[in-house]
């Protein structure tokens, strides 16, 4: 049974949905960005610095350390992107819930008063048919 509220808490639904996939897009890539920045962190304390050698060799492994600090440093700014646009979409989803739950109310009260209703119709239905069947034995009766 479709009520008249039933095509818009489809259509919230569906919103909040399309929020909710987002959402979890966002949190997965979060949760990426933090392992990649603590493997990082990692991977630039693991890297050691030559007591002694060649001149070039130092630079090199200073300047391997330089490439994995900017590459630290972009994902921290990825990041903070990303967890705004993250708490964005939270915010965002809370809002599109409280809407499609108040539509969904709404329709549920609606379908309950159908039914109620019809219920209604229902048993005045049945009381008709039982005053019929109860007059018609009355007037055998009263015949024989």
């Amino acid at each position: 049974m479709k009520s008249q509220f039933s095509k818009i808490a489809k259509i919230r639904k569906q919103k909040r949905d399309a929020i909710e996939r987002e959402l979890l897009k966002s949190q997965n890539k979060e949760r990426m960005l933090h392992h990649k920045i603590t493997a990082l962190f990692d991977e630039i304390a693991a890297v050691q610095m030559p007591k002694e050698g060649m001149v070039s060799v130092l630079i090199m492994v200073g300047e391997q350390k330089n490439i994995l600090n900017r590459e630290k440093k972009h994902c921290e700014q990825e990041l903070f992107v990303v967890e705004r646009n993250t708490k964005k979409l939270q915010a965002e989803y809370q809002k599109a819930h409280v809407e499609y739950e108040k539509i969904k109310y709404l329709e549920e009260q609606e379908l309950k008063a159908m039914m109620d209703k019809i219920k209604r119709e229902e048993q005045l239905y049945l009381d008709e048919i039982s005053t019929m069947l109860f007059a018609g034995e009355m007037s055998k009766r009263g015949r024989g």
